[in-house]
């Protein structure tokens, strides 16, 4: 088994769960490569080990095959590791050493069990689909063209509104007047998407959702639509900029500009395990079913 091991955190010294992990699987004997800042910081810790490093996309296909990689953090954390990999087809394993952590299905209390179920193959592959942005009229292209959970509309100056104008395959939705606009994946329903009203979709959902951001009108509502649409956006403002976020991604652009968003073509796999069901994660996450009236009164 080959490991690729992905963290944009610290390892904090030698009791922190990363520098266990690295050690668990160097102690099984599986072959890792680890991210180079990480190995730079576990190396700090660990002078005598020699390791194997990879820094980008083509450090990873250039060490193929890879079996899964790890990615150590929170949601962002998984998120730069989808834009990492790209369309390698690489297996990702989400390690929460974060907070809420919606894509990542082990933690400090289940890692060694987790594992064991890994190297019996006693798991799913999950398929996540992709964002993909194109666009008309701008002076640089953003580096990152694929979002995994939402592309966002913003603008540059707060306190300011943005009128965008929204098609569906060429019908006109909306001209939204709203502080900006979210399009997002099943993956990101739970994301920024969620904390504007919008419905949390199960991941094998094929649809995609937009949801206004503080919309000035009452009658607007987020929408969902199949996930096979061509989403045109024309964004206008006082200021003449806007921010684009592809996930954690952003940049500033001059509007009018016409964004098309699609479905990408390629998706990002992951892996799932028994216990950590959709239904499930959403209970422990977002304390579903947190009520004095669901408690055992005789436990």
């Amino acid at each position: 088994m080959k490991i690729a091991i992905f963290s944009k955190q610290p390892i904090n010294g030698e009791n922190s769960f990363i520098h266990h992990i690295i050690s668990y699987l160097i102690k099984k004997n599986i072959e890792i490569l680890i991210y180079e800042p990480l190995l730079n910081d576990y190396l700090t810790y660990n002078k005598n080990n020699t390791f194997t490093s990879f820094k980008t996309y083509n450090d990873l296909i250039n060490s193929q095959p890879i079996d899964y990689l790890f990615s150590l953090g929170g949601d962002g954390t998984f998120l730069d590791a989808a834009n990492l990999i790209k369309n390698s087809n690489i297996p990702i394993v989400g390690i929460n050493t974060g907070r809420i952590g919606f894509l990542t299905g082990i933690n400090k209390t289940n890692f060694e069990e987790s594992f064991s179920l890994l190297e019996k193959g006693d798991y799913e592959i999950e398929e996540r689909i992709l964002l993909m942005l194109s666009h008309s009229d701008i002076p640089t292209a953003p580096r990152v063209h694929y979002a995994l959970n939402d592309i966002t509309i913003r603008p540059c100056v707060d306190n300011t509104i943005n009128t965008i104008h929204v098609w569906v395959n060429e019908e006109k939705v909306n001209t939204y007047w709203a502080d900006g606009l979210i399009v997002a994946t099943p993956t990101g329903s739970t994301a920024y998407s969620l904390s504007c009203g919008g419905p949390i979709i199960v991941p094998s959902v094929n649809v995609l959702i937009i949801t206004p951001i503080a919309s000035h009108s009452l009658a607007v509502r987020p929408i969902v639509i199949p996930d096979d649409s061509i989403i045109k956006i024309i964004v206008e403002n006082r200021n003449e900029k806007f921010s684009l976020a592809l996930d954690s991604y952003q940049i500033s652009l001059q509007n009018p500009v016409e964004l098309t968003i699609t479905k990408g073509n390629y998706t990002i796999k992951t892996v799932r395990f028994p216990s950590a069901d959709f239904y499930s994660v959403i209970r422990e996450k977002l304390l579903w079913g947190i009520d004095i009236r669901n408690t055992n009164p005789n436990s």
